[in-house]
């Protein structure tokens, strides 16, 4: 009776293996149907694709074009107009991103150009700021202009100061004021209008004299802004040659995708409870959409475009005031005063630091973060599930031993097993493949794969039942294991794997399994960030116990075992990708892939405290400069916006810095 039972079971089990095997071989069906309804011709797709040549109506540019135009995105109307940049004589060629391996040296080398001439000019600028700071502190001790600061010489030197600055940075001027036309201003505008201010001003102070209350030096307010503006740019480039440095190696690499909403993410949220974004992990060569992604958006500037443009109603509304309170004379200087209190402070220097920082803490623990827009999307994920293969690699997975017990040979014992194993694809599948050798060694044909959650697996080898899982699957299939190797204690986290062949036990092994360092790293990070960790397995060996034992210091519920149903379905998003135009990658596994997630914490926090105070501080800085000039100006009032710039400098760089 008991072998009829057994032999029913066995029936069973193998109905249900041809069903999902019949199953499978329909949807590959559909598939094939589905590709030859709608052929594609290669060869017109191959000549459209290497034809630069065909104008486009509205081709979008590049972010990497746009970031060498001095460009920003497109207003919120998609309103055309005229941009032309004067940033180079000689711009580079588009670079979109690497379509293969080869083209990779090619582009490193144009990313290089383009921070060698962003760095030319920068230090152009940094000179140009020396010499104004240097004119600067001239007026106030004459004897370093020859003793004679009240001559039109000294005014000559900082108009020409001023217009050389405008010279250099003709292209910012030009887009600055593109978008104060389209009520878009941004930190190009107040740069552009700061310029015109300051040349006004020596303009009129040379031809009268005793109109201004005070001749002020704000010549060095244009050329520190300047500066702080193309050195974040260049900066942000820099960023962007590191990032490619890593991202473009030939090692494989773990990315990360956010998808809409779909079936699976919903039986995610309902199996693990988790109600927000959900990731997925899964192995890539190439990440194609990587220039795109990368540091060429200025995130900042584009969300504060029209606070930027009140600011500026704000000072066209102080200077008519002052001009009928206390005369044209201080109504001129004010506009001036203002945009050099606002300017320097409003670089996005301190965007581009906050990017860097967190950019290099993040690649040395091998993740890269493509973008302050990916950072946001990553924001609020709350479970990224990965395969079992990424929280246990092969250094972890250790075979201690295989003993064949029955009438199968060792060398054929290991040879079914790794066929199985390779079929499968668990933790348990480099142990076993690297002990044979595939070119020499004929792998045998296996059917009817079935996994027996918990439990371990059963298909047929020379159309004879082979089984391989614990003891609970033996005992399932009345499968008879010496009472020796069921009674064997084994220490810390190694764990027996009973074979059988043929209704008859064939063979053991035993399984251990090491502490991953990489995995208990990204498990620190992900309790810092509340971001569980879902593991689709096929393991038999891997449960909560087994994670317990391997991370005792990790919360308990940190990692989350997916169910076989709702794993099979997260299987396409997990599968290797040539090209993947993904959010972050890793070269280190799920450590680097944390770190990505825990850096975009750490910049949004950044932007998010630098946001706020820069919020604050052009109202409390207009208001101040209102009521100097209505109190009326001193001879240092130059002096007291620069230490004023200063005291709220700190708090923003120390948040820059140090948020990462």
């Amino acid at each position: 009776m008991e072998k009829i039972n057994a032999i029913q079971k066995e029936t069973n089990i193998i109905d249900e293996s041809h069903k999902l095997i019949h199953d499978q071989d329909l949807k590959k069906m559909t598939e094939q149907i589905s590709e030859d309804v709608n052929p594609v011709d290669g060869d017109l797709f191959d000549q459209i694709k290497q034809d630069r040549n065909i104008p486009s109506q509205g081709e979008e540019k590049s972010a990497l074009r746009r970031f060498l135009d001095e460009e920003e995105d497109e207003n919120e109307e998609e309103e055309e107009y005229a941009e032309k940049s004067y940033l180079y004589d000689d711009p580079p060629e588009d670079i979109s991103d690497f379509e293969s391996e080869d083209e990779r040296d090619e582009i490193y080398r144009d990313l290089k150009n383009i921070v060698g001439k962003m760095a030319v000019k920068a230090l152009f600028l940094f000179l140009l700021s020396l010499v104004s700071i240097y004119l600067f502190v001239a007026e106030f001790y004459p004897v370093l202009f020859a003793g004679r600061t009240d001559s039109i010489f000294f005014d000559i030197a900082n108009l020409a100061v001023s217009i050389t600055c405008m010279v250099v940075s003709f292209g910012i001027f030009i887009q600055g004021l593109s978008r104060l036309l389209h009520a878009k201003a941004d930190t190009d505008s107040l740069l552009a209008l700061l310029a015109v201010s300051v040349v006004v001003v020596r303009v009129v102070e040379m031809i009268r004299p005793d109109f201004l209350p005070y001749a002020l030096n704000f010549e060095p307010f244009l050329a520190i802004g300047l500066y702080f503006n193309v050195l974040a740019k260049k900066n942000i480039a820099s960023n962007i040659k590191r990032n490619f440095k890593l991202i473009s190696i030939k090692n494989d690499k773990l990315t990360v995708s956010v998808p809409h909403s779909c079936e699976t993410n919903n039986d995610l949220i309902l199996e693990t409870g988790e109600g927000g974004e959900i990731m997925y992990a899964h192995p890539t060569k190439l990440v194609s959409g990587y220039i795109d992604h990368s540091y060429c958006d200025f995130t900042w500037d584009r969300k504060l475009y029209r606070y930027f443009f009140f600011t500026l109603i704000l000072i066209v509304v102080a200077t008519v005031a002052i001009s009928q309170l206390s005369g044209w004379g201080a109504a001129i200087l004010f506009p001036a005063a203002s945009l050099s209190l606002s300017v320097p402070f409003f670089s996005r220097y301190y965007y581009a630091l906050s990017i860097v920082n967190n950019g290099r803490k993040i690649r040395k623990k091998g993740g890269v973060l493509t973008s302050a827009d990916s950072a946001k999307e990553l924001e609020d994920s709350d479970l990224l599930v990965v395969a079992e293969e990424d929280l246990l690699d092969n250094d972890t997975v250790l075979l201690q031993g295989v003993k064949a017990i029955g009438e199968l040979q060792i060398d054929d014992l290991i040879t079914y097993i790794a066929t199985l194993f390779n079929k499968v694809g668990t933790p348990l599948k480099p142990l076993f493949l690297k002990m044979i050798d595939e070119k020499t060694v004929s792998l045998p044909r296996i059917d009817d794969i079935y996994y027996h959650e918990g439990m371990g697996y059963s298909c047929l080898i020379h159309s004879k039942m082979f089984l391989v899982g614990n003891r609970a699957l033996m005992e399932q299939f009345n499968i008879e294991i010496p009472s020796s190797l069921l009674e064997l204690k084994l220490k810390d986290s190694r764990y027996p794997v009973y074979v059988s062949y043929h209704k008859s036990a064939a063979g053991i092994f035993i399984a251990s399994f090491e502490q991953n360092k990489h995995a208990l790293d990204a498990a620190a990070l992900a309790e810092d960030e509340c971001v569980g960790i879902g593991v689709v397995s096929n393991d038999f060996l891997l449960d909560h116990t087994l994670l317990r034992k391997l991370y005792p210091t990790v919360q308990s519920d940190l990692f989350r075992l997916i169910s076989t149903k709702t794993g099979a379905k997260c299987k396409e998003f997990l599968q290797r990708k040539d090209k993947s135009p993904d959010l972050i990658a890793s070269i280190s596994g799920l450590k680097g892939l944390l770190a990505c997630l825990y850096g975009s914490s750490k910049l949004l926090s950044a932007l998010k405290i630098n946001t706020i105070i820069r919020i604050l501080y052009p109202i409390l800085a207009i208001g101040l400069m209102f009521f100097i000039a209505l109190a009326g100006y001193a001879p240092n009032t130059a002096l007291q916006i620069m230490a004023f710039q200063l005291i709220w400098m700190v708090p923003v760089w120390l948040v820059c810095t140090f948020c990462k």
